[in-house]
């Protein structure tokens, strides 16, 4: 009797045990990014809403957040030209464009991020005003010969490693131009910054997720 009570105890143990099934990791991801929604906030494009990659640990930046940007970017970002660097689903980059900039590269090195950000810009209608290219962000700003006015620069958040990045964004601003860092709790802003030549005119913070402006 014991041994059968033992033996109905172990296999009770067993069924309790959690299973795996192939493409569980799949779902999950698809069922946070239902849950992280985005959309165009004003302009030409408002109301438009933008795919996500479909990418583990993607984080796009806060409606709140984005809102802030351009409230303190203002006019600037009519007929501006802008890069979104580390572009994701093209979220900042778009927005622009619907604000009125004339034109925005977008760079992601993920070909899921690309093909994603290339059906945002046609569900847009931005196709005129914009092209994606998938090459590292440094590769990008140290190979091409274009200015811009606007930079919007969101790597992931446990990648605080962009001291190199940050030495060569001035090559590619124009005079008076404006670069949105987006960057988690755990990164020293003022120590990645100390050493290039760029200076910080602003910082905010959404909970967990801040952005810094620096020209």
């Amino acid at each position: 009797m014991k041994k059968g009570k033992e033996e109905r105890k172990n296999t009770s143990h067993i069924t309790d045990m959690p299973k795996t099934h192939k493409g569980e990791n799949y779902r999950n991801i698809n069922r946070e990014l239902e849950k992280k929604e985005i959309r165009i906030t004003t302009g030409m494009a408002k109301n438009k809403k933008l795919k996500i990659p479909e990418i583990e640990n993607f984080r796009a930046v806060q409606e709140i957040a984005k809102s802030s940007v351009f409230s303190i970017i203002g006019e600037k970002v009519i007929n501006s030209t802008c890069l979104d660097l580390f572009a994701g689903s093209g979220n900042m980059g778009l927005e622009a464009l619907s604000r009125g900039a004339k034109w925005c590269d977008f760079v992601d090195e993920n070909s899921i991020s690309v093909e994603t950000i290339k059906e945002n810009i046609i569900n847009c209608s931005f196709s005129e005003k914009s092209e994606v290219f998938r090459k590292k962000a440094t590769k990008y700003i140290t190979k091409t010969d274009k200015k811009y006015d606007l930079i919007f620069v969101d790597p992931f958040y446990k990648d605080t490693s962009q001291k190199y990045l940050l030495s060569n964004l001035k090559n590619v601003l124009n005079k008076d131009g404006m670069i949105v860092f987006f960057h988690g709790e755990n990164l020293n802003i003022k120590d990645l910054v100390r050493g290039t030549n760029l200076k910080i005119l602003e910082e905010r913070s959404f909970g967990k997720s801040f952005f810094t402006l620096m020209q």
